[in-house]
């Protein structure tokens, strides 16, 4: 298994912070590595994205409600999967990772939900799967009025890989899953991962890797000399047949690639258009593209990475690259529009395995295939949220209990594209104004957009900052239909960074699965997100008696006399509780709260005071 290093050099467009040297442990999965190093280096700052906020708040068109819960914070290794998906008749249908109980897991699988036109289900942690899977993507077969949800399966205890199951279901809404073992392979072998997947008329395409775990696994799959490959595979409908099965993709081979690596690729598909984009920190960044439903493939190579077939030992200078996190998305007319997140690699002695990258990286790239290849773009980042021409990281931002893998700063891309041709960008990115306690960034869910096809970008909103303060929003995912309105889904927690039981063990509890609705208007005219602040005037604790029945209290803390609110709302946002305080005296006190006849269960508190909003959750029982 290589290793992958770790300078913490902040390259916000030349913007670096010192960091001192320490060893630090990171994730073990395919293409990444278990030890992680930090380094110090520093560089001038240049410049950054600027914020356009204007609106505290979301428009009346726009909601935010509670769909599901996990224990299971990781919803990707890299790029993000197609999650949600706006349905006819204004039904909507989602999925997530789930689990109810904590690692190791036992009970991961595919989390399911739906919204039958004026009400979601029920909220739950149930999977849909019939044993421990994971990582699942949805599609829905308008010919066939069927939902499709693929997870890969790896069998507790182990970590043997075997193969993906495609959920199916008749209709949408509640109703019988039938699970299937599709792909798999022989016991000796590795099965497939990470598939996602695309309906292209008959056909379903589905992109996966085979894993390497090498320790558990010895036989490693190798493919036209790469091994643990990313492979494709061609499903017809109307046959129940695979046409093609866990083959590679033209030209994917050891002139141009070593390995292969967890999801680090997108997929979609538009009439019988079909792109894949394949990307990876030491790899080239690939679009594979079908005219005939997958028939046939061309290959464009976007961002061809220094060494091909890097092996971790010839790779002699600091390259840009990207951190593996891509999306790609089709338009009616069969243009196939790029995003990835840039990132920065080294390799400073090239007589090991390993590779140092910088997760300080801030430029989300764009590329479509009408333009040059050498004319991506930078169109996003973490914006300057208070125009200081700096950025406002915290001293612990970059450790590894604060990062999800390798990603960089604004990571986590994923698009979609209205009936007017308006491209919506959505990305999770360190956000200047929300620090924890132990000095780390929280992350907010960011986004962009172009009117004219891609050449122009608009100033970044942030669509979760309103939530309030010490909440990190991450892996969003957007449904590629509309209705005038942009479906988002977002994994909530309280905590910061993914959970590791040697490095983050602090982020261990149950996570919030999160759907909103964003009118687009709102978004286009500049009416989305707050204003930049600092929350320089008050301090809100957690409510004692927690969990509590009828009375609780809150305690808080301002700096300076001022005049305060407190409202209360469930998980569907509905207000429960709202009271007006005037002139609260400087200095700490416990305000009591009394919720009668309330039903049992989970509900969010605002403490506001001169437009800053802190929100935490509370129970009751």
């Amino acid at each position: 298994m290589k290793k992958i290093y770790l300078l913490a050099l902040t390259a916000l467009s030349g913007f670096a912070f010192a960091q001192t040297p320490k060893v630090l442990n990171g994730p073990n999965v395919a293409r990444q590595a278990s030890k992680v190093t930090e380094a110090e280096q520093a560089a001038p700052a240049k410049s950054f994205p600027k914020s356009d906020f204007t609106y505290r708040t979301l428009g009346k068109k726009s909601f935010l409600s509670k769909v599901g819960e996990t224990q299971n914070d990781q919803q990707t290794n890299s790029s993000i999967y197609r999650r949600v998906q706006l349905l006819p008749n204004g039904k909507v249908s989602l999925t997530w990772t789930t689990s109810s109980d904590p690692a190791p897991y036992a009970t991961r699988g595919a989390g399911y939900n739906h919204f039958n036109g004026s009400a979601w289900g029920q909220v739950s942690a149930n999977r849909i799967d019939v044993e421990r899977s994971g990582f699942p993507c949805y599609v829905y077969n308008p010919t066939t009025n069927e939902e499709i949800i693929t997870s890969h399966i790896v069998k507790q205890g182990t970590g043997n890989a075997g193969g993906i199951l495609m959920n199916r279901k008749a209709g949408v809404g509640p109703g019988t899953w039938t699970s299937t073992t599709v792909l798999d392979t022989v016991a000796t072998v590795p099965g497939l991962l990470w598939a996602q997947t695309a309906i292209t008329g008959d056909f379903m395409i589905v992109i996966g890797s085979y894993t390497d775990s090498s320790e558990t696994q010895p036989n490693r799959v190798v493919k036209n000399g790469v091994r643990t490959p990313q492979v494709y595979s061609r499903y017809q409908f109307s046959t129940n047949t695979w046409l093609v099965k866990n083959a590679c993709l033209p030209g994917y081979d050891n002139t141009r690639y070593y390995a292969g690596g967890g999801d680090n690729y997108s997929i979609d598909a538009n009439g019988s258009n079909v792109a894949i984009l394949i990307g990876g920190l030491t790899d080239d960044l690939t679009l594979y593209k079908s005219t005939d439903a997958g028939a046939t493939w061309g290959k464009t190579i976007i961002d061809s990475f220094p060494v091909p077939a890097y092996d971790y030992k010839t790779l002699f200078d600091t390259s840009f690259t990207n951190d593996g996190s891509v999306h790609v998305t089709l338009d009616n007319g069969g243009k196939a529009h790029c995003f990835w997140s840039r990132a920065r690699v080294l390799d400073a002695n090239t007589d090991d395995n390993n590779v140092t990258y910088f997760p300080g990286q801030n430029a989300i790239f764009y590329w479509n295939d009408a333009m040059a290849v050498a004319d991506a773009k930078n169109i996003a980042g973490m914006p300057d949220e208070n125009n200081n021409n700096a950025l406002d990281l915290a001293t612990s931002w970059n450790e590894t209990g604060a990062r999800y893998g390798n990603h960089s700063i604004p990571t986590m891309p994923y698009a979609a594209i209205s009936d007017n041709g308006i491209i919506y960008l959505t990305y999770s990115s360190l956000t200047e104004d929300d620090i924890s306690t132990d000095s780390k960034n929280f992350r907010d869910v960011y986004c962009t957009y172009s009117a004219d096809g891609g050449n122009t970008w608009s100033g970044i909103a942030n669509l979760t900052g309103w939530i309030g303060l010490n909440y990190e929003q991450v892996f969003p995912s957007v449904s590629k239909k509309m209705d005038g309105r942009l479906h988002l889904t977002f994994l909530q927690k309280t905590t910061i960074g993914r959970y590791d039981a040697t490095n983050n063990p602090g982020a261990a509890g149950t996570h919030d699965v999160m759907y909103m609705v964003i009118d687009t208007a709102d978004i286009t005219n500049g009416l989305v997100s707050v204003a930049s602040y600092k929350n320089e005037l008050f301090t809100v604790g957690q409510n004692y008696p927690n969990p509590f029945s009828a009375t609780t209290s809150i305690p808080v803390s301002f700096k300076q006399n001022t005049d305060a609110s407190i409202s209360i709302v469930d998980v569907t946002g509905k207000l429960v509780y709202n009271q007006a305080y005037e002139n609260i005296p400087a200095g700490s006190a416990d305000i009591e709260v009394s919720l009668t006849n309330i039903k049992t269960g989970i509900y969010f508190y605002t403490v506001e005071a001169e437009g800053i909003k802190v929100t935490r959750k509370m129970i009751v029982e």
